[in-house]
């Protein structure tokens, strides 16, 4: 297909979550003069902390420079697992068994506090645990998977089951991989529900989230912080950065260590669904195993429909363009989909670390939760459970994210050029 006609005339260059989501706010008004906590962003990290604290007592002011939710809390694929760009088998061989398994255990309270938020807080959102299938791009990559998985499940007690190629068609209709490894307890939601939910719930508990209301400046008031906003100013105890991918000039500190790429992804016109039976026939959520990542699933609202990501880092303003570009390597991995047409294209700006570990702490008394590199499901609602019970002063065991040295590099001042280079030698042996 030509670049005219892959997108369909109702295409719509943003998310495809926004269709059942569309929480938009009017600026903010009027603020109040102090708050126990000021939260500068409200993705999941922000909300979820609000939450819990507002829950306990507190007040809560949550700022955005954008409208609630419009950054990569409802960009994201809905994904929900345990990931990490340092495998199991890597831990273990640099930092010892013990390091290997507090981090890989760590992952899994992430993993299990999507559902116990979205139980506690009565969110409909589609979570389901859908059952995840990692599959391998070579053959060498299937034996890797296998050495992986086996490794967490003896230290780990996780189960997984090895799929071989000639095996493969019952989880994906596609003959480019080589099998690959199926998780079953590995989930799916919609993000953009689960975004409002947690929205809903955090103004239902008396949080003020103030969108279009950029924090302009912080600086140390006695105890207290004074926080300069386009709609005034105002006083708090306490003060969570949890702007990831948005983070910016705000913090000097954060802007030379956290480093913004874009994400893109695309989902396809309603299907037949015969056909997306044969391509996803256990309608799992779907994902290679490279460094760079193709994924692949079902729209949980309306499985009639694909959403497919990839070519993360790359720089392309043009959607349309990057339509016709993630099109293509959809129809690598299904040929059939080759004259599907798209109804929306989107991009959201992630964040990842110099050690691609998320990390949690403070600098100067201000907390910060942010660098999901891939897990801001997961570990967005984590971070933003343990930052608040920080601040509530907890007694907590100590999180393996929290307080890591959090490296910058003497070349870094913020402009991440480098993106595009630095994921393509990272994934130099994707195939």
């Amino acid at each position: 297909m030509q670049r005219q006609d892959i997108l369909t005339p109702e295409c719509r260059l943003e998310p495809y979550w926004w269709r059942a989501a569309p929480h938009r706010q009017e600026p903010a008004g009027s603020l109040p003069r102090s708050a126990d906590v000021a939260i500068i962003g409200s993705g999941i990290t922000g909300l979820t902390a609000a939450l819990h604290l507002a829950r306990a007592g507190r007040s809560v002011i949550v700022f955005d420079a954008a409208e609630p939710g419009y950054g990569a809390s409802t960009r994201n694929a809905g994904y929900v697992g345990r990931t990490l760009k340092h495998t199991f088998g890597e831990l273990l061989q640099s930092f010892g068994l013990a390091h290997a398994v507090g981090v890989y255990q760590e992952l899994m309270q992430a993993f299990r506090s999507v559902k116990e938020t979205i139980d506690a807080f009565t969110i409909d959102c589609f979570y389901r645990p859908q059952g995840r299938f990692l599959m391998a791009t070579t053959p060498a990559m299937h034996d890797a998977l296998l050495r992986e998985f086996d490794l967490r499940a003896r230290h780990l007690g996780e189960p997984f089951t090895s799929v071989a190629r000639q095996d493969q068609s019952a989880e994906i209709g596609s003959d480019l991989y080589h099998g690959g490894v199926r998780v079953d307890d590995l989930a799916g939601l919609h993000p953009g529900l689960y975004h409002k939910g947690l929205l809903t719930n955090a103004l239902s508990l008396g949080v003020a989230v103030k969108g279009f209301t950029p924090v302009t400046a912080i600086a140390r008031d006695g105890s207290r912080f004074a926080l300069t906003t386009s709609a005034g100013s105002l006083v708090a105890r306490d003060v969570l950065v949890a702007t990831n991918g948005y983070t910016g000039t705000l913090i000097p500190w954060l802007n030379r260590r956290v480093i913004p790429f874009d994400a893109y992804m695309m989902t396809t016109e309603r299907l037949d669904p015969a056909l997306i039976a044969k391509l996803l026939p256990t309608d799992r959520t779907y994902i290679d195993w490279n460094f760079n990542v193709d994924f692949i699933r079902r729209t949980p609202d309306d499985p009639a429909r694909i959403n497919f990501g990839g070519l993360t880092g790359s720089r392309v303003a043009d959607l349309p363009l990057m339509a016709l570009k993630l099109h293509k390597r959809l129809t690598r991995i299904f040929p059939e989909l080759a004259e599907t047409r798209i109804d929306h294209v989107w991009t959201g700006r992630c964040a990842g670390t110099f050690d691609l570990y998320p990390h949690m702490g403070t600098h100067d008394g201000i907390n910060y939760a942010l660098g999901y590199c891939f897990a801001g499901v997961p570990m967005g609602t984590w971070f933003g459970i343990r930052s608040a019970g920080k601040m509530l002063g907890a007694n907590e065991p100590p999180s393996v994210f929290a307080n890591r040295p959090l490296p910058s590099h003497p070349l870094y001042w913020g402009n991440p050029w480098f993106v595009p280079l630095a994921i393509g030698y990272l994934s130099r042996n994707d195939h």
